[in-house]
């Protein structure tokens, strides 16, 4: 892999990893404190929060392969290969 093509990879790893942690403050802001439900409370989710949630979600779901492409690559590139 060139330079230039890894220089990319790294900078998209950054900007899922960076979505991933906005996403994440959006929902615990959203969720504010966990207490527990009294007596006949009706659990509920607001659509704010719901959408919230799953923008996490879709967050987390698009990081995971570039993690997985981003360490793969930089541990070829340092000549430092994962311990099976």
């Amino acid at each position: 892999m060139a330079a230039m093509e890894f220089e990319q990879l790294e900078q998209e790893y950054k900007e899922a990893l960076a979505r991933i942690g906005r996403a994440q403050d959006a929902v615990t802001e959203l969720r504010g404190p966990v207490d527990p439900l009294g007596p006949g409370d009706p659990a509920a989710i607001s659509p704010q929060l719901r959408a919230a949630e799953n923008e996490a979600q879709q967050a987390f779901n698009a990081y995971i392969p570039l993690r997985d492409r981003y360490w793969a690559t930089r541990w070829g590139r340092e000549g430092n290969p994962p311990k099976a």
